[in-house]
């Protein structure tokens, strides 16, 4: 299907990008991403917004990657969606019973209507060509887009634990076990806190999030009534061509008032040897992943336990 391509400028960008993301909330499915002007060697885009899907798919792990590349070549244009960590299932043979509350499909794409791409105070916008009589109207409306007091009142939260102490020691002395035994040498131990008849405003959630982080992959993604809000400071997969790319992180710490307590902490972090463990291990692990697949010798790792500044000025 054929895009309709305008550019047009912004004098300014931070309140056209609040403005933008209001707007995109009338749409069932809509995909925020915001890199928060972070300096990035792969970027190519400060902010993606894609809404309004004219086709879609979601499944359930079975055969979901063979569903998926069909779709694909189906449309033949832009597709946003994520992959979800059951997916595990299709490729490894392996099998999960944990507990879903939220009732995400365990794959999501769909090929949107209405594109925005941001760089710098330029906005590309890239609709289908039998929808092109829309942009005018919507860049009106999203001018009139009001940033004020949109905020909904927040009920009082109260967060539980999935997992509570006593089972949480149990479960953690069982991958002790295996560690000792030789099973496994790392295992990512991970439980969720929930809350229930709730009531938040997912935007404001996220702005708030998003301006105490201003994270590098910060993303916003509406799917019907599911939100999912995020402030990761690591890249998973970019692929250029036939290169692929990671960037996993681990270990971080506070950023500093000053310069030079900043450059104290920065070289702490780098001489911590628990924290050098940590990032080494999920290093080798990706590089073992990429040597699955990609042709041999071609796997490289081009910086280790280099230390990344989030955004945050100092003051």
């Amino acid at each position: 299907m054929k895009r309709t391509s305008i550019h047009i400028q912004i004098a300014n960008i931070s309140e056209f990008k609040k403005q933008l993301l209001l707007w995109a909330q009338q749409f069932e499915i809509a995909v925020w991403l915001d890199s928060n002007n972070y300096d990035q060697k792969y970027s190519n885009f400060d902010a993606v917004l894609a809404v309004d899907a004219v086709s879609k798919i979601e499944t359930s792990y079975e055969n979901a990657f063979s569903q998926l590349k069909k779709y694909q070549s189906e449309v033949n244009d832009y597709i946003f969606g994520y992959l979800g960590y059951d997916l595990k299932n299709d490729v490894e043979a392996l099998a999960s019973s944990n507990f879903d509350g939220l009732h995400f499909p365990d794959l999501f794409f769909f090929q949107p209507k209405k594109l925005f791409f941001i760089k710098g105070n330029r906005v590309e916008i890239k609709y289908l060509t039998d929808f092109r009589n829309e942009i005018e109207t919507d860049l009106h409306d999203i001018d009139q887009t009001s940033t004020t007091n949109n905020q909904q009142p927040t009920t009082n939260i109260k967060i539980k634990l999935r997992i509570h102490k006593d089972d949480y020691y149990k479960k953690l002395n069982t991958i002790l076990n295996h560690i000792q035994r030789g099973d496994i040498y790392e295992a990512n131990f991970c439980q969720e806190f929930y809350s229930e008849n709730s009531e938040i405003d997912p935007v404001a959630i996220y702005q708030n999030l998003n301006e105490i982080s201003k994270a590098p992959f910060a993303t916003f993604l509406k799917l019907n009534d599911n939100y999912l809000l995020s402030a990761s400071p690591e890249r998973y997969l970019k692929k250029e061509g036939e290169h692929l790319i990671s960037q996993p992180i681990k270990g971080t710490e506070k950023r500093a008032s000053t310069k030079k307590a900043d450059e104290k902490l920065i070289s702490a972090l780098e001489q911590n040897p628990k924290e050098r463990a940590e990032n080494i291990m999920i290093v080798d692990l990706v590089r073992n992943d990429f040597s699955r697949f990609a042709i041999k010798g071609s796997v490289k790792v081009d910086e280790l336990c280099k230390v990344y500044m989030d955004c945050l000025p100092l003051m």
